[in-house]
């Protein structure tokens, strides 16, 4: 019996575990910054030259370790969910069907409430910045971000609550002004 116990308390941690993990998931999909990117037509058969894929646990771990370095980005990085980044880069990418795709989500984001902070349609390039900003204007949700060019497509989504002034010091911490010159109704 006590052997039993031995093997069945592993089991049982295991099992909570991966039902944790699925819980997880499930509240990550249900969230209001969440986009599901997988499905974009036009990339069957092409496998990703870049994934990542970052979820709570780790962005939890990335804050601890850098919290010491640079504070303001571990403030930032403490209230994100989840960080996906998808980049497709072949010639066997169907770029009107992918263009296509990217219509339809756009067209989605902009029926649920996200707000459209960039398009850019310059000959074959196609650009759109979504922002999912929080019905009192405190918090962005959501960030979701496709790119679409001959040979390459990038896909982005970026999940949490965070504030312009997080948006604006990781700007700043890596020298990128498009992010620190941005203006958001959020506070």
């Amino acid at each position: 019996m006590r052997l039993l116990k031995i093997l069945i308390a592993p089991l049982a941690l295991l099992v909570l575990a991966q039902v944790t993990y699925a819980a997880d998931d499930d509240n990550i999909q249900n969230h209001p910054g969440y986009v599901d990117l997988t499905n974009l037509s036009g990339l069957s058969g092409v496998e990703a030259n870049v994934e990542v894929s970052l979820k709570t646990p780790l962005l939890d771990l990335i804050t601890n370790l850098i919290s010491a370095e640079d504070e303001e980005v571990a403030q930032f990085i403490s209230k994100l969910m989840q960080v996906t980044v998808s980049i497709y880069e072949s010639d066997n990418i169907d770029i009107d069907e992918v263009i296509d795709s990217m219509v339809i989500i756009a067209d989605e984001l902009d029926t649920e409430g996200w707000d459209r902070m960039m398009r850019i349609r310059e000959g074959s390039e196609h650009v759109d910045v979504y922002f999912r900003i929080s019905e009192s204007a405190e918090f962005i949700h959501g960030i979701a971000i496709m790119v679409a060019e001959p040979g390459k497509t990038v896909l982005v989504n970026i999940v949490g609550d965070i504030n312009a002034n997080d948006i604006t010091a990781l700007g700043r911490r890596f020298n990128i002004d498009e992010l620190v010159d941005l203006d958001i109704d959020a506070n």
